[in-house]
């Protein structure tokens, strides 16, 4: 049984597999105080880390966005539906969340099949 941790430190790791599933949580790098440009951020962050584990956005299996402000609700969906592969989107919740960074408007985790 292995566990692969990508980018480990102390207090947690980038992204971590096994069993041929990745586990990660994706926050924006492009912190503008607009939660599309956040979304978009947060899920191109998430199509690089997927790429470092051999998957790719169609083998997301489970996906919760953490959403600071209700009202941010469409422009969030808006980056969404954008992004999301048509006709393999994953199981999906949105969460109101107060985050630990106040520039945050939105935290996406996900979990993905890689491939063998």
């Amino acid at each position: 049984m292995t566990i692969t941790r990508i980018d480990p430190e102390d207090r947690w790791s980038e992204a971590v597999i096994h069993n041929n599933v990745i586990y990660y949580t994706s926050v924006p790098t492009d912190l503008r105080d607009d939660a599309y440009t956040q979304t978009q951020s947060a899920l191109a962050e998430i199509d690089k880390i997927l790429a470092r584990a051999n998957s790719d956005k169609i083998r997301i299996l489970d996906a919760t966005l953490f959403l600071v402000n209700k009202s941010d609700f469409p422009a969030m969906n808006k980056a969404w539906d954008e992004w999301v592969a048509k006709g393999k989107a994953p199981v999906r919740c949105t969460v109101q969340a107060g985050l630990m960074k106040k520039e945050y408007l939105v935290e996406i985790k996900i979990v993905a099949a890689v491939n063998p």
